[in-house]
């Protein structure tokens, strides 16, 4: 009898649409929270990978707290959005990393929101439920799509952010509600998803219109609402256009000329190769729908759908530092599944069940491997063995792996045969990296006489300028978030021109960028600033006071710095092509 009933209730959380909301906020809520608890009660919070980049992030966030705006005080490519929510966190929790805690909060609300409204008209109780798990995990998850599970990281959150915004807005535009009414909810729901991508990273964006662009063409029941689904795209090309998003929109082109878009097609063909055993699933699926038009059973826009969502997936990916992960070909699955389950409602419940189920197990799969990610995270964000915690500055609490100071090459140690082009990226362990910041920090304490050295805005010639937050003083103008290749060079008297100290290391992160900064800003610097101080690992600059004798001459200082830059550069590239 109790077996009979639990059969029934599956069958039905399968099959009938469309589902409860209130059951669907209890079955997917309840492990979104646990996820979320895991995520935020560990007493530190742990980077093993990709330090740098969260610290990109809270750097942002402390330049928007200290009252500076976006693409005018400071300069870069991606979206302010990411910003505001940290900086909300700053105002919530005080300075510290767990202010980013705040921002993963705020996301994850709104995504779930978003996705249960999305998917309850349109799916049964268990798909749609795997859906709205799905997407609030893969923004809670601190790994990046494509990297490994156990490389905890904070970095480039807005790619998993998005990826979980366009798959919310591919499954209103591909999927079709059960119920007629509501239809206008669905073009609420796609602008905002629309505006938060613009504010977030435009590629995804960009993406985005187009995905509805196409739906309004191929989607019948969406080319019969062209009106209102046009309304939507005017709206949020009107407010991408608009005067006060020219600052960002410039800070993109900028980018762009510098070459931040990927257009290696060779590369990209590789990356694909090599992960396709993990695209093979999703190929099957638009294998299956082309086969189902070819025989009559479905419309060709059908195929030409599930086609579309999996070349655009491969496009967002080919604008991302991974080589690998389409998570919003989770769609295409859904799409299908509620293909079949109305195409073959005839079917005995039996054999439908399992038709449905089978691919179901796609994504629970993908949620499976995000709560082992979090278990794992709690796991190691609670065990202080083989930590190292940050005990001063604003980085209180910050936990990174333990070990010996020193520049190494992962990607060679893992891929002893890759042969690497350009300089390297991760040249530190994140100790490493640690450790030289609050080095330099302790350079503004109290110098060999006791003396407390007055505080002022800090430039680093380095890819990221963490230490205004770290030191909670005020960042300089003018400068690029995020400073590598990709951004262009501000003059002198943009970026420097209110900067009390220069920091110049001496084993920076991307030694030739350092060097291109160091020979760009020599002129300026040796006729307005002088040594102040000297470690093995930084040359500090202050800003020479007029008519006051300076220290020796600064040129003799940067001439050295050149050299010894050149030196460690040809040896990370002789480590580059092993023998």
């Amino acid at each position: 009898m109790f077996g009979d009933d639990a059969k029934r209730l599956i069958t039905r959380s399968l099959v009938e649409a469309p589902a409860s909301a209130l059951a669907l906020v209890v079955i997917a809520g309840l492990p979104v929270l646990v996820a979320t608890w895991a995520l935020m009660s560990p007493a530190h919070i742990l980077s093993t990978a990709m330090t740098w980049d969260f610290l990109f992030n809270l750097s942002g966030a402390w330049h928007l707290y200290s009252g500076q705006t976006a693409h005018i005080d400071f300069h870069e490519p991606v979206g302010q959005l990411n910003f505001i929510l940290t900086a909300i966190g700053f105002h919530l929790l005080g300075l510290s990393p767990f202010a980013f805690l705040v921002n993963v909060a705020i996301v994850v609300s709104f995504l779930f929101a978003v996705s249960i409204l999305a998917s309850w008209r349109r799916l049964p109780l268990l798909p749609a439920a795997i859906f709205v798990i799905f997407v609030c995990l893969l923004a809670l998850v601190p790994v990046n799509v494509g990297d490994k599970q156990f490389e905890y990281t904070f970095a480039m959150s807005y790619n998993r952010y998005c990826w979980s915004a366009f798959s919310i807005l591919a499954l209103i535009l591909f999927v079709p509600p059960q119920r007629r009414s509501g239809d206008w909810v669905d073009m609420v729901l796609a602008a905002l998803l629309l505006v938060a991508m613009f504010y977030l990273k435009i590629t995804y964006f960009a993406a985005g219109l187009a995905t509805v662009a196409f739906a309004i063409l191929i989607q019948p029941r969406i080319r019969r609402q062209w009106l209102g689904w046009s309304c939507v795209g005017i709206f949020v090309v009107a407010i991408a256009l608009a005067p006060f998003n020219h600052p960002y929109l410039v800070d993109i082109l900028d980018a762009a000329k510098d070459g931040a878009v990927r257009s290696y097609l060779s590369m990209h063909l590789r990356y694909f190769a090599a992960a396709s055993g993990e695209y093979v699933p999703y190929i099957a699926c638009v294998v299956a729908a082309f086969v189902m038009w070819w025989t009559g059973q479905a419309p060709f826009g059908f195929p030409l759908s599930l086609a579309f969502l999996f070349g655009m997936a491969l496009v967002l990916l080919s604008q991302n530092s991974q080589t690998a992960g389409l998570p919003s070909t989770i769609v295409i699955v859904l799409a299908l599944y509620d293909f079949f389950r109305t195409r073959f409602a005839s079917l005995r419940h039996g054999s439908l069940v399992v038709l449905l189920s089978t691919l179901l197990v796609f994504p629970a799969f993908s949620i499976a491997t995000s709560v082992v990610t979090l278990g794992g995270y709690f796991a190691a964000a609670n065990n202080p063995r083989g930590l190292y915690v940050v005990d001063r500055t604003n980085l209180r609490g910050l936990a990174v792996p333990a070990g010996e100071r020193g520049a190494f090459a992962p990607n060679l140690i893992e891929h002893p045969r890759q042969v690497h082009v350009g300089p390297l990226r991760y040249n530190y362990s994140q100790y490493g990296y640690v450790a030289l910041l609050l080095e330099a920090a302790d350079l503004f304490g109290s110098n060999r006489a006791g003396e407390q050295r007055s505080p002022g805005r800090i430039a680093l010639l380095e890819t990221i300028n963490p230490l205004p937050f770290m030191l909670g003083l005020p960042p300089a103008r003018g400068a690029n978030l995020w400073s590598e290749w990709t951004a262009p060079l501000r003059p002198p008297a943009e970026y420097l021109s209110d900067v009390d100290y220069v920091l110049i290391p001496r084993i920076p992160t991307n030694i030739d960028w350092t060097m291109a900064l160091v020979r760009y800003y020599r002129s300026h610097l040796t006729h307005h600033f002088h040594s102040v101080a000297t470690t093995p690992s930084w040359i500090l600059l202050g800003r020479s006071q007029p008519g006051k004798t300076q220290p020796a001459d600064l040129s003799l200082v940067l001439d050295s710095i050149v050299p010894l830059l050149n030196e460690r550069a040809s040896t990370s590239k002789s480590l580059e092509r092993p023998s």
